[in-house]
């Protein structure tokens, strides 16, 4: 019998490292959205990461050390082991990002997940039962507003936590195990809030499912299974109502752009989009169509095609303050700028980006979006009121027709860029055949590269090659051939 049992728990343990080495795989590839250094919680106040590694650290020793009784052997014992915890996840994610670069609110977040989860399930242990402790809930809510890895870790360490608390006794933590990685499995593919239903209902039915598994493994008697299925439903339960309740609150204190805050910012009922359409009905369509551009290119580079797709919708909003000055608004042969002087219809087009800026931050538009609308022109050339300038000055200075903006920072923006772009030029081509089409996309991209507009941001030539083949496709698909009808006469 001790054999088998020593079997089933070396298969377990090696199905286990398995499951989590390919979750790894999948998602390490995934575009996280990064946090605003802007943030809520920033703006009110900002705690350097030492002081918050160290006040984590302390408050997780005393909770730890007056759990399972004060001593001085106790408190060597945490010591120890909080010691050797902090030592490792510190050492991992300095590998992955350098500590010096860490995200003020990303630490604040981490150090309230591990404190408030540890305390409440101090609670379910001494009130209820600790198989009853929601702890998916907050390995879902890290996933989401941070990253999967992260998550991972909260697993980790929270097994260790509640193995701690119970007297290394592991069947309470094996059974939390098994519903944090029920929870993680396809969360980022969750693109709204009621979807986290079926993920507490496969919570519950999973950790259920063990406890009839340690039952007939006769770990659990009879009489202990009846409760402790129903408080591994219950678990399901209460990490479902959490995360809806949490999750928004975090989102806006921490300043977080998930996938399922970006489903509601392209809804068109948006009061910023029904503005656009109703203003400016040529830069709503232009942008509509930059975004099918830009949300196929990303999907082609396995980036955030969902935030690709946001960003495209709301990068020219700044044109809401002039649209009569931009020619996909203008629905008269008068044209504004033939009146002005081409170093002032330059200004007037550079305006839109500080304007697109204001109108975001004045409507609540997440940062993340705020810094596509900053970036998706670099410091680009205007290039027609420059050329027309020149005609009269040969001396001009290149500098004055250039956007005083960012470069693109992020493939997404760098995406965005290039989808502006090309579907501007692509609209006038009289002939729009795929070749044509083809030679749009990669004159745009070999223009924005050697102009070194994508300096700044991670993407490869590799990816500037799956972006142009994408475009191109999905240019292809809009300007398609269609047959003319013609009217037959009836006798």
């Amino acid at each position: 019998m001790n054999k088998l049992n020593d079997w089933i728990k070396s298969k377990l343990k090696n199905w286990l490292l398995f499951f989590v080495r390919r979750l790894d795989e999948k998602y390490q590839n995934t575009p996280s959205i990064r946090l605003s250094s802007g943030s809520s919680f920033n703006r009110k106040l900002k705690i350097p990461l030492p002081i918050i590694i160290a006040v984590t650290y302390l408050v997780l020793y005393f909770m730890l050390l007056m759990q399972i009784g004060i001593g001085l052997s106790n408190g060597i014992a945490v010591f120890i082991i909080l010691s050797i915890l902090f030592f490792f996840i510190l050492l991992y994610v300095n590998n992955q990002t350098k500590i010096s670069k860490i995200d003020n609110d990303i630490a604040v977040l981490v150090s309230f997940i591990f404190i408030i989860s540890l305390l409440i399930f101090q609670i379910f242990d001494k009130s209820l039962s600790p198989i009853a402790f929601p702890m998916s809930a907050f390995s879902i809510i890290l996933c989401i507003l941070v990253s999967l890895r992260i998550s991972f870790i909260y697993i980790f360490v929270m097994t260790i936590f509640i193995s701690v608390i119970n007297n290394f006794n592991n069947v309470v933590p094996m059974i939390h195990l098994v519903g944090c990685l029920t929870s993680i499995i396809g969360i980022r593919e969750i693109r709204n809030r009621s979807q986290f239903i079926n993920v507490g209902i496969k919570i519950a039915l999973s950790m259920a499912l063990f406890v009839i598994v340690l039952y007939l493994l006769k770990i659990y008697p009879l009489v202990e299974v009846k409760y402790n299925i129903w408080f591994s439903l219950l678990s399901g339960f209460l990490s479902v109502l959490i995360v809806l309740v949490a999750l928004p609150i975090l989102e806006t204190l921490f300043s977080r752009t998930t996938n399922i805050k970006l489903i509601e910012l392209v809804d068109f009922n948006n009061v910023l989009l029904k503005k656009l359409m109703v203003e400016a009905p040529g830069t709503y369509h232009h942008s509509l169509l930059t975004a099918s551009l830009a949300e196929q290119a990303a999907t082609a580079i396995s980036d955030n095609s969902l935030l690709a797709r946001a960003c495209a919708y709301y990068h020219d909003i700044g044109k809401l303050k002039n649209p009569e000055y931009f020619i996909e608004n203008q629905n008269t042969k008068k044209n504004p700028h033939d009146e002005l002087a081409p170093s002032l219809s330059g200004l007037i087009l550079i305006s839109h980006v500080k304007d697109g800026i204001a109108l975001a931050k004045k409507y609540n538009i997440d940062d993340v979006i705020i810094k596509a609308i900053n970036e998706h022109h670099g410091t680009s050339v205007i290039q027609y009121f420059y050329n027309k300038s020149l005609e009269q000055n040969k001396e001009l200075n290149e500098q004055d027709f250039r956007y005083p903006c960012q470069k693109p920072t992020t493939k997404v923006t760098a995406i965005l860029m290039i989808a502006d772009s090309v579907e501007a030029i692509s609209r006038i081509l009289p002939d729009k055949n795929a070749g044509k089409l083809k030679e749009v996309v990669e004159k745009v991209i070999n223009n924005k590269f050697t102009d070194g507009q994508f300096s700044e941001c991670p993407i490869t030539l590799a990816d500037l090659v799956k972006i142009a083949e994408s475009m191109t496709t999905t240019l292809c698909g809009i300007y398609h051939a269609r047959i003319e009808y013609k009217d037959v006469e009836k006798k």
